[in-house]
């Protein structure tokens, strides 16, 4: 069984897209449910709630991608200390397309995605790594 919240140990390529498709999927299960029930609170402490609860839903979210991204640096023997990075280049796109940068959106997003694309194609070591066993071998646990 996958640990989601877990920081220990190694993720492989197809296990790590597929988990993130689902936490994906999930979120946004949640959210389209939640803002269905934004239209029904008819107070506003209920709607604070809604909203709340719509907050933690992506906060929850952003920690589960964080930590299946951390399993898989471990994979190909990287420290997960490079996951803040990948948060942060997120965060600098988010205020280049606040701030309506057209180019600099575009150029931020093409590096993000190469960035995803490396830590989703990188293979992992064929060998056990200072983080543990091979991912789905017999040895190692999900």
């Amino acid at each position: 069984m996958l640990k989601t919240f877990s920081l220990q140990g190694r993720l492989g390529r197809l296990r790590y897209f597929l988990f993130n498709v689902a936490v994906i999927a999930i979120a946004a299960a949640a959210v389209f449910a939640l803002t269905r029930l934004l239209t029904l609170a008819g107070t506003r402490p209920a709607f604070s709630m809604v909203q709340g609860l719509v907050a933690l839903t992506y906060v929850l979210a952003i920690i589960a991608s964080l930590c299946l991204m951390v399993r898989r640096l471990h994979d190909f023997d990287q420290s997960g200390w490079w996951t803040p990075s990948v948060f942060v280049l997120h965060l600098v796109y988010s205020y280049y397309e606040a701030v309506g940068s057209l180019t600099a959106t575009i150029l931020m997003g093409i590096f993000l995605l190469a960035v995803h694309l490396a830590i989703i194609l990188t293979p992992g070591s064929k060998n056990p790594n200072r983080f543990g066993e091979v991912p789905g071998s017999a040895r190692a646990p999900a």
